[in-house]
């Protein structure tokens, strides 16, 4: 994560700012030009767009899955076009990607992990399709930075962020909350839980029991774009005590390796940690990859650059795949890939815990 290096001075913010405005202009302008109505392209954003066009949330036909309390981040894009909302969730995505590159030792390797993951058959392919992850990937990314500073208000707005889609993150969730309660102090962690309820109640209140309602239906699961463990073991018949066994087996270790977690949030402990949770989710689409793609291969160059290369060659290979193969068995190749990639992060951190592992202490923050 090269996002959030120590602060700034003040004209070069205000460069910058001018500088991604210009760039989002250009951007969002060109991308809205673009002929997309009656092509693949944005057509998870039209699932989306659609049930809460012009501020009226719809939950009843289940295409529109977010939660209420990431309602709030995408309303003001349904009351523009759908060509104008999409172009601006394409540049939010390529934000997130920009502040997604780990960091390097040479502006020039930088450049080439950024270039490894725009160009990545999971980031190109949500370009495409048009879902939210990139804002799921500012929310984790906002998580991190809030943890490794100790500031609340980005770590609460990071979580509510992130937990719109909570079959990605939800393990992190409940290890970052762990973590608040053994190594904050209670002020710090109240400040956090504040920011959190300050939306979660609200919007509960006004859209809760719709959401609710739908989640109880189970659009998509177990559907060839759901790309969980449970599904791709139940399409093969395996009993459910199969799944149950392996989804401890991942939890627990992943809970394990987390108990020996450093003082700061990085890309293998989040890419093990979101790998894990969109395994054991009782739903995982797809297109929710490049989240995980993000930390769990891309962040790993650097620290693992052999195993990294390897995962990152085998998950384009899914660009040779021809589109009916892809169809009638994409989800299972995704399944096996979000393993692996938890395999990865789970090992170098287990590398990590035998050389130096680390302890719990309460922090004042």
């Amino acid at each position: 994560m090269r996002v959030f290096r120590q602060t700034c001075r003040l004209p070069q913010l205000i460069l910058a700012a001018g500088l991604i405005a210009l760039t989002g202009i250009l951007v969002i302008g060109a991308i809205s030009n673009l002929p997309i109505e009656g092509t693949p392209l944005g057509w998870d954003w039209q699932l989306i767009w659609t049930p809460i066009q012009n501020g009226q949330v719809d939950y009843a036909n289940g295409s529109m899955r977010v939660t209420p309390w990431g309602l709030p981040m995408l309303l003001p894009l349904s009351f523009l076009s759908f060509r104008l909302s999409w172009s601006i969730v394409t540049f939010i995505t390529l934000i997130a990607y920009l502040l997604s590159v780990p960091r390097a030792a040479a502006p020039w390797l930088w450049a080439l992990y950024a270039i490894l993951l725009f160009t990545a058959y999971p980031a190109m392919r949500h370009i495409a399709d048009g879902n939210i992850e990139g804002f799921i990937l500012i929310g984790v990314l906002l998580i991190a930075f809030g943890y490794n500073r100790r500031r609340a208000l980005p770590l609460g707005i990071g979580l509510l962020i992130a937990t719109a889609k909570p079959q990605t993150v939800w393990l992190l969730a409940v290890w970052v909350g762990i973590y608040l309660l053994w190594r904050w102090q209670p002020r710090a962690w109240l400040r956090v839980g504040a920011v959190v309820l300050a939306v979660v109640m609200p919007t509960m209140l006004l859209y809760g029991e719709a959401w609710w309602a739908m989640m109880q239906v189970g659009h998509q699961v177990g559907t060839p774009v759901d790309v969980s463990l449970l599904a791709s073991l139940g399409r093969q018949g395996y009993p459910t005590l199969l799944f149950a066994v392996l989804a401890i087996l991942i939890v627990g270790i992943s809970s394990l390796l987390a108990l020996r977690q450093p003082q700061q949030l990085r890309e293998p402990h989040i890419g093990m940690l979101i790998s894990a949770s969109m395994l054991i989710s009782p739903y995982t689409s797809s297109i929710s990859l490049v989240t995980a793609f993000a930390f769990a291969v891309i962040g790993m160059l650097p620290l693992r650059p052999r195993l990294g290369a390897a995962l990152l060659i085998l998950i384009n290979s899914l660009y040779l795949v021809p589109h009916e193969t892809m169809r009638a068995y994409g989800a299972y190749l995704i399944t096996c890939l979000l393993t692996l990639m938890w395999a990865l992060c789970a090992w170098h951190i287990a590398q990590q815990v035998r050389s130096a592992p680390a302890t719990f202490q309460i922090e004042s923050a």
